[in-house]
């Protein structure tokens, strides 16, 4: 884990893992991914280790969801004009009606409108917070089955992951997989799949030109790229996607 000169004493995180749910089969490698995802938030983008609000398995339950990012809630009460504001997510998404929704450690993806927490809704929150940035890493499929293929929902109808431009004027986000795709893991590393290769590209690997900014385009191209490699050795298909409106904005400074 590259330890850089880059300081961010004004950024806020989120990191959310669930390996293990309550209800339903786990998400291989979830938990260690969060616990990495953590590490480089700290070292790498240089995020105070106190402005880190970090979760994994039983903790993250609904009502951490609506704590972190609604009115008065954990990052309202932090973040101004001047914040950066980081999210990962690893854990299962399901959809419902034509809404992706993060299913929390206690939640049912059978009933992921009301045990759920709606892409929308998290999406119009951040909004309101008016930061300068927001920037959402989600290692999670909306398809139904988890990262063996193995299906959550019969008859599942997946969900194509947009963000509404109209509405995310300073939001970009990393998805895993897209459409029908799952979100898989990588058992030889001990990872998921996209976030194998997204902690390589912010390990400086993504720096496409070598000029010690890893913007936004270098670090979608370098995932997409080789996580459609990798899934085709391990015979899956897998194309994350990044959606922004600022492919030059610089995530990290070497």
């Amino acid at each position: 884990i590259p330890i850089t000169v880059q300081k961010n004493e004004n950024a806020l995180a989120i990191v959310f893992g669930i390996e293990n749910y309550q209800y339903v089969s786990p998400v291989t490698f979830a938990k260690r991914d969060a616990t990495f995802m953590k590490e480089y938030f700290e070292k790498t983008l240089g995020i105070p280790a106190s402005n880190i609000y970090f979760k994994t398995d039983s903790r993250v339950t609904k009502a951490e969801f609506e704590k972190i990012s609604s009115k008065r809630g954990w990052l309202d009460k932090r973040a101004d004009k001047n914040t950066d504001i980081y999210i990962y997510y690893a854990g299962h998404g399901a959809p419902d009606n034509q809404t992706a929704y993060l299913i929390p450690y206690d939640g049912d993806p059978n009933y992921a409108s009301q045990t759920g927490y709606a892409l929308d809704v998290l999406y119009a929150n951040l909004e309101n917070l008016k930061a300068r940035s927001v920037t959402v890493f989600l290692d999670a499929c909306f398809s139904g089955a988890n990262r063996e293929s193995e299906i959550l929902l019969a008859g599942a109808r997946p969900i194509f992951m947009e963000v509404n431009p109209a509405m995310a004027e300073n939001v970009t986000l990393f998805s895993a997989a897209s459409g029908t795709e799952i979100s898989s893991a990588w058992p030889e590393k001990q990872h998921g799949l996209f976030t194998y290769w997204m902690l390589k590209g912010l390990q400086g690997k993504a720096d496409a030109n070598s000029d010690k900014n890893l913007t936004v385009q270098e670090l979608g191209d370098y995932i997409q790229e080789n996580v459609s490699i990798t899934a085709g050795k391990l015979d899956r298909e897998q194309t994350p996607g990044v959606q922004t409106r600022d492919f030059e904005k610089v995530l990290i400074k070497y």
